[in-house]
């Protein structure tokens, strides 16, 4: 049984490289996001991604390899980012900030810090709540959530209400997504290149009955 407070605390766990992944689709609108943060002291940086995707346009994405280590909070801030991710109560409600510039960046490219691209405005404040009880798996945890706030897109203006996903663990690893669903068609491509792994993180969003973030092969 987890216990709430020592597995979802409003801080990084010590020493540890502790990893928060956050996804939402807005069915309605046709809009998706996902979000990572990764504080990892074995690199000495904190790693985060961002993207926002619209139906049919260029995803954007913001990527860091370089934010400040923390140990009292999840914020950060650097030239052209700021972002906050703050525990109200363990497990059932997160609030998320960002401000930052991100850049449109072509589906088929991989992605790292210097990607060239369309540079573009994203805000989002986000009420982020469990929608369902915590899956235990190894260092870590997944749960269902509800997204709900103000999503900034260059000059567009969305207030969403979304399904998601939120995971978080601290073993180094990252969070694993499901696989692509044959029979369901991606609606972009998010290749992100990390430190350190041999091979790109591949991610689309898909607006099945269900919709949600899966991975995609290489």
């Amino acid at each position: 049984m987890i216990e709430t407070d020592l597995f979802d605390p409003g801080e990084p766990h010590e020493h540890l490289d502790d990893t928060i992944d956050i996804e939402w689709v807005d069915k309605r609108q046709a809009v998706a996001g996902l979000l990572r943060v990764s504080v990892r002291p074995s690199a000495g940086a904190t790693w985060f991604l961002a993207v926002v995707h619209e139906q049919g346009e260029d995803p954007v994405v913001v990527l860091d390899y370089e934010l400040p280590l923390v140990s009292h909070a999840f914020e950060f801030r650097a030239p052209g980012i700021w972002t906050d991710f703050v525990c109200e109560t363990p497990i059932e409600q997160w609030t998320i900030g960002l401000e930052a510039f991100g850049i449109a960046v072509d589906p088929d490219d991989v992605i790292h810090p210097a990607t060239f691209g369309d540079r573009t405005p994203v805000g989002l404040d986000l009420d982020v709540e469990a929608a369902s009880a915590p899956d235990e798996h190894d260092d870590g945890f997944e749960h269902e959530v509800t997204a709900r706030g103000e999503v900034l897109l260059g000059s567009a203006k969305y207030e969403v209400d979304a399904v998601g996903v939120r995971r978080r663990r601290w073993d180094g690893r990252w969070p694993r997504l499901a696989p692509l669903t044959p029979g369901f068609d991606p609606q972009t491509r998010i290749a992100v290149q990390w430190p350190g792994q041999p091979s790109p993180e591949i991610r689309s969003w898909i607006m099945s009955n269900r919709p949600g973030w899966v991975e995609l092969p290489l």
